[in-house]
C-alpha cells in the first residue's frame, strides 16, 4: 500500500490542508514546531484510529484549537487500485469510511484487509523509525519470532485471535494461585470431601481388592508422570538439534580451505581509486561531449544563410544604413507641405490674373523704360491745367465784389484765354496719348502684357516675379523628388531582405530591426563558438587525462595477469568471498558447541534427524495417552468403591464426590484441551515462518555491513540477546557499541524484517529524524539505503535538517506552507 494524498480537515496545527506523496522515497523538511510530528501522527491515526484521551493518550489526541473539523483522510493506491480512507470523530478511534475509485463505499472490514495482521503498536514497532523508538534493548529472538508468527503466516492474525480467546477462556477455569476460578475451588472442594470419604469408607474385601488395584493404577501413573519430564527433555533436546541443523549445514559448508589470495588491499585500493577516476574522467567527457554538441546543434540552428550573409557582407549593410539615414535627411529638408503652400500661391497668383500662364517679369531696362513711358503720360495731363483758369476765376470774383468792371472784364478774358489754352492743350494731349499709348501696346505685346491692364503692369512684377520664383523651385523640388526615389530604389536593391515599408522611416525602422537583429544573433553564435572552443579544449585535456588513467590501470592489470574490469570484479569478488567464508565459518562454528557437532554428526541428512524427532513426539504423546487411560481407570475404580458402601452417609459423601470428581474432570478436560491448542496453534505458526527467520539475519546482515562499511559482517541473536562480529573475529553485544552503532543495528533488523515480510504486506515505511546520532557519511548510506528500499516499499522521510534540499529531489518544505497560511 501506498499512500499518494494526505487532506487534514483539522488536525493539530493543521486545518484544511492538502500534501501530495507523488515522489518515492517522500522527502519531507520542517523545522521544530514545523508540524512533521503532528502529520505523521495524523497518518497512525488515519490507517489505526484516533487515541481515546485516556490517560497519556489525551496528549495524542492533536484536537484542532481554532474549532476546526476533526479529522481527514488519506488517498491510497492498492493492488493497483484507488482508495480513499477517511477518518471522522466518534466512537473507537473514528469512524471509517472507505471508498473505491468507482465511488463506492467498501465493509467495514476492509481496512484490516488492507493492514493486515498489523496494529498501531506493531507498526510503531517494525514500520516506524524516530528518536525515541529505534533503540530497543528488549528485541530478541523471542520478540522476533513473535512477530513473524503474527506476519509471516497467512491467515496468522485470526489465528493469534484465537490463541487469546483460549488463554482467556483457559484462565476463566484454572490459574496455579486462582482463589475464586471454578476449577481451583472444586479442586479445594474435592481434598475436602475426600478426606470426609476416607474416614466413613468401608474395609471390605472388595473394597480393599479395589483399593489396592487403585493404588497399583496410581503408582503406575506416577510412573509415567515421572517419566514425562525426561521424554519432554529429549523432545526439545532433539528439537533443539533440528533448529541447530541449518547452522550445521552452513559451518560444514564453510570447512573447505580458502585459494590463496592474489589480491592485496593496496592494490584493490589503488586500483579503485584509477577505476573512480576513470568514472569521474568519463562522466566529465560524457557531459563535455554532450555540451559539444549541443553547442554546435546551436551553431547549425544559428548559422542560417541570412546571417552567414550579415557576416560576409556587415560593413556594407551598415553603409547601405548610412545611405538610408542621408536620404532621411535629405527628404526631412524637402517639406511636403511647403511645396502644397508653393503650389496654393501659385495657383492663387494665376487665379489673381485670370490667366493659367503668366508673362515672365521685366527686366530692370524694361521696368525703368516702362515706368518713363508712364511718367510721360502724367506730366502731359498735370501741366498747367488749373493756374490760367484760376487766374481769371479770381479776377472775375474781385470785379464783382470790387464792383469794377475792369476786372470783370478781365477775369472773363482770362477764362476766355484759358478755355482756348485748355483746347489746344487737349488737342496736343490726345496727341501725346496716342503716341504713349501706341508705344505702351507696343511695350506690352513685346513683354507679353497686353492681356492685362497697363495701370497693373509695375504692380503685378512683384507677383510674376513670385510666380516665376514659385515655378523653378517647384521645378527643382520635382528634379530632387526623381533623384531621391531613384537613390532608393538603388538601395533597395542592394537591401538583403525584402522589407515592407509603406514609407522611408517605416522601411529605416524596419533594416535597423533587422540589423540589431542580426547583431544579436551574430554575438549569440560568437558566444556559442567561443563557448565550443573553450569546450573542445577541456575535451582534449580529459582525452589526455583518461589515456594516462587508462595506461596506469592497465599496468595495474598486467602485474595481476588480468585484462578487463570484469576480471577484477571477479577476482574482488573471490577475495570478499574467501573472507566471508573465513568469519562465517567462524562465526557457524561459535554457535555450534563440541557437543552439538558431535551430537549432529550422528545424522546423516535432515530427515533421519526430523524422524527422531518425530518419534520423540510419538513417545511423549503416547505417555500422555497412557496416563489418560489410567486417569479414567481409577476414576472408574473410585465410582465401584463407593458403591460398595452401605453407610447412608457414606454413599451420600460418595455421591458428592463422584459428581464432583465429574465436574472436576469436565473443567480439567476442558481446561487441558485449550492449553494443547494454544500449544498446537504456537507451534503451527512456528513451523509456517521458521524458514523466514534466517532470511530476516541475512538480509539484516546485508543492510548493517552497508551503513558500517563492511566493518560489521554478522548478527547473532539467540536467547542471551543480540551480539554482532565485526572484521576482527570479536563479538561485540549491543551495550557494547556506540550510540549511532547499536542505532544502526536495530535498523538493518527492522529493514531486513520489511523486506522479508513483503512477500505477505507491503505498507509505508516512516522515519521522524530517525538518524540524529549518524554521522554525515553513514547519514548519507542510510539515505542511499531508503532510496533502495523504496523499490518496494513507499518511504516517507521527515527531517529538520535543511541540507535534505542539496540532494536534488522534490522535498515537501513545511516551513514555506507555515508562510503561505500566514
Amino acid at each position: 500500500m501506498k499512500i499518494k494524498q494526505v487532506h487534514i480537515d483539522g488536525f493539530g496545527k493543521w486545518h484544511d490542508q492538502d500534501f501530495s506523496f507523488s515522489n518515492n522515497p517522500v522527502l519531507i523538511y520542517g523545522a521544530n514546531e514545523a508540524g512533521k510530528t503532528t502529520l505523521a501522527s495524523f497518518i497512525l491515526s488515519i490507517l489505526f484510529g484516533f487515541a481515546d484521551g485516556r490517560g497519556k493518550n489525551k496528549y495524542q489526541q492533536y484536537i484542532p484549537k481554532d474549532g476546526s473539523r476533526y479529522g481527514g483522510s488519506l488517498t491510497v493506491i492498492a493492488d493497483q487500485h484507488q482508495y480513499v480512507i477517511k477518518r471522522v470523530k466518534g466512537k473507537n478511534g473514528g469512524k471509517v469510511t472507505i471508498t473505491n475509485e468507482k465511488g463506492k463505499k467498501e465493509k467495514q472490514d476492509f481496512l484490516a484487509k488492507l493492514l493486515g495482521p498489523l496494529d498501531r503498536e506493531l507498526y510503531q514497532t517494525i514500520y516506524s523509525f524516530n528518536q525515541n523508538n529505534i533503540l530497543n534493548d528488549e528485541l530478541d529472538r523471542e520478540q522476533l519470532e513473535q512477530h513473524l508468527q503474527r506476519l509471516g503466516a497467512v491467515g496468522s492474525q485470526e489465528w493469534l485471535q484465537q490463541i487469546a480467546h483460549l488463554e482467556k477462556a483457559a484462565d476463566s477455569l484454572y490459574k496455579p494461585r486462582g482463589r475464586k476460578l471454578s476449577l481451583n475451588r472444586h479442586l479445594k472442594e474435592y481434598d475436602e470431601l475426600r478426606e470426609r470419604v476416607n474416614q466413613a469408607q468401608s474395609k471390605s474385601s472388595e473394597y480393599h481388592r479395589l483399593v489396592e488395584e487403585q493404588v497399583e493404577k496410581q503408582s503406575e501413573l506416577e510412573q509415567l508422570k515421572q517419566e514425562q519430564p525426561k521424554l519432554k527433555h529429549q523432545v526439545e533436546k532433539e528439537e533443539r538439534l533440528q533448529r541447530l541443523w541449518p547452522i550445521y549445514e552452513q559451518w560444514q559448508n564453510h570447512q573447505k580451505e580458502s585459494p590463496t589470495e592474489r589480491l592485496t588491499d593496496d592494490e584493490i585500493i589503488k586500483i579503485q581509486e584509477l577505476q573512480s577516476r576513470e568514472r569521474e574522467l568519463n562522466a566529465q567527457y560524457k557531459s563535455l561531449n554532450q555540451q559539444r554538441l549541443e553547442q554546435q546543434a546551436v551553431i547549425k540552428k544559428m548559422g542560417d544563410p541570412e546571417v552567414k550573409d550579415y557576416r560576409s557582407h556587415k560593413a556594407h549593410y551598415l553603409q547601405l544604413k548610412d545611405q538610408l539615414l542621408t536620404l532621411q535627411i535629405q527628404k526631412n529638408s524637402q517639406a511636403v507641405d511647403q511645396q502644397e503652400q508653393w503650389h496654393t500661391e501659385l495657383k492663387q497668383l494665376a487665379e489673381r490674373y485670370g490667366s493659367v500662364k503668366l508673362p515672365e517679369p521685366l527686366s530692370e531696362r524694361a521696368v525703368s523704360e516702362l515706368e518713363g513711358l508712364l511718367r510721360t503720360n502724367s506730366h502731359i495731363s498735370n501741366s498747367q491745367n488749373l493756374f490760367i483758369p484760376g487766374i481769371g476765376i479770381v479776377l472775375f470774383v474781385l470785379g464783382l465784389i470790387l464792383r469794377q468792371p475792369l476786372v470783370w472784364i478781365c477775369g472773363i478774358i482770362a477764362l476766355g484765354g484759358a478755355g482756348a489754352l485748355w483746347f489746344k492743350q487737349q488737342q496736343r494731349k490726345k496727341k501725346l496719348t496716342a503716341e504713349r499709348n501706341a508705344m505702351l501696346q507696343s511695350f506690352g505685346e513685346k513683354h507679353n502684357l497686353a492681356a492685362f491692364p497697363t495701370s497693373k503692369w509695375l504692380m503685378m512684377q512683384g507677383d510674376l516675379h513670385r510666380y516665376h520664383d514659385l515655378k523653378a523651385q517647384l521645378e527643382q523640388a520635382d528634379k530632387r523628388k526623381t533623384s531621391f526615389e531613384h537613390q532608393l530604389e538603388l538601395i533597395k536593391q542592394q537591401l538583403p531582405v525584402r522589407l515592407a515599408a509603406n514609407s522611408l522611416n517605416e522601411l529605416i525602422n524596419s533594416y535597423q530591426r533587422w540589423l540589431v537583429e542580426m547583431q544579436d544573433q551574430e554575438q549569440q553564435l560568437s558566444s556559442v563558438e567561443q563557448e565550443l572552443t573553450r569546450i573542445q579544449s577541456q575535451i582534449d585535456q580529459l582525452t589526455q587525462q583518461l589515456t594516462k588513467c587508462r595506461q596506469a590501470k592497465e599496468t595495474e592489470y598486467k602485474s595481476l595477469g588480468i585484462k578487463t574490469d570484469n576480471e577484477f570484479k571477479q577476482l574482488q569478488a573471490q577475495k570478499v568471498a574467501d573472507q566471508t567464508r573465513k568469519v562465517t565459518a567462524s562465526a557457524y562454528g561459535q554457535q555450534l558447541t563440541t557437543g552439538d557437532r558431535q551430537q549432529l554428526a550422528r545424522y546423516d541428512s535432515k530427515d533421519l534427524l526430523d524422524n527422531k524427532v518425530s518419534l520423540a513426539h510419538q513417545k511423549l504423546a503416547a505417555n500422555e495417552q497412557k496416563q489418560t487411560e489410567l486417569e479414567t481407570a481409577l476414576a472408574q475404580i473410585n465410582v465401584k468403591i463407593n458403591t460398595l458402601v452401605q453407610d447412608g452417609s457414606f454413599s451420600k459423601l460418595n455421591q458428592q464426590l463422584t459428581n464432583l470428581q465429574t465436574v472436576i474432570w469436565d473443567e480439567a478436560k476442558q481446561w487441558l484441551s485449550d492449553q494443547l491448542a494454544i500449544r498446537w496453534i504456537n507451534g503451527a505458526l512456528k513451523l509456517a515462518s521458521q524458514d523466514r527467520y534466517p532470511k530476516i539475519l541475512q538480509q539484516a546482515e546485508s543492510f548493517f555491513a552497508i551503513l558500517t562499511a563492511d566493518r560489521y559482517q554478522k548478527i547473532i541473536v539467540d536467547d542471551s540477546g543480540i551480539s554482532v562480529l565485526n572484521d576482527n573475529q570479536q563479538i561485540f553485544q549491543v551495550a557494547e557499541l556506540s550510540l549511532g552503532t547499536a542505532e544502526q543495528l536495530f535498523i538493518s533488523l527492522r529493514l531486513g524484517f520489511i523486506t522479508v515480510i513483503n512477500d505477505q504486506i507491503k505498507l509505508p515505511v516512516m522515519v521522524d529524524d530517525g538518524f540524529v546520532n549518524f554521522d554525515n557519511v553513514r547519514r548519507g548510506r542510510m539515505l542511499k539505503l531508503l532510496n533502495q528500499m523504496a523499490e518496494e516499499n513507499q518511504v516517507i522521510y521527515f527531517t529538520a535538517n535543511d541540507q535534505i534540499k542539496e540532494l536534488g529531489a522534490p522535498v515537501v518544505d513545511l516551513d514555506q506552507l507555515n508562510k503561505n497560511k500566514v
